[in-house]
């Protein structure tokens, strides 16, 4: 085996890795969080036509909403607690899934 041979067989045992997995979970979390912030970016204009559209009915929605309070109260507390339920269920099984 000539020196050459040893130098480069000496460098090629300290090679880095062919792959930096620290590197590449980073740039999946930025390429993920670009991706979220679009998304989110990209629904301001129908949240503010929402917005919009809502503002402009609500004086035919107001006296239908003050007839309506009576029976939607009890229904939307129901289902509100239900809600609570259902989200802490999920956070509690997540928490304490063996995977």
């Amino acid at each position: 085996m000539t020196p050459e041979q040893k130098l480069a067989a000496l460098f090629a045992a300290d090679a880095p890795p062919a792959r930096d997995y620290a590197f590449q979970a980073r740039i999946a979390e930025r390429i993920a969080a670009r991706r979220a912030w679009m998304t989110v970016m990209a629904l301001v204009p129908w949240a503010i036509a929402a917005a919009a559209v809502l503002w402009g009915l609500s004086p035919i929605v107001a006296p239908l909403a003050e007839s309506l309070e009576a029976t939607i109260e009890p229904s939307a507390l129901v289902l509100a607690v239900a809600s609570a339920a259902a989200i802490a269920a999920l956070w509690l099984s997540r928490r304490f899934s063996a995977a």
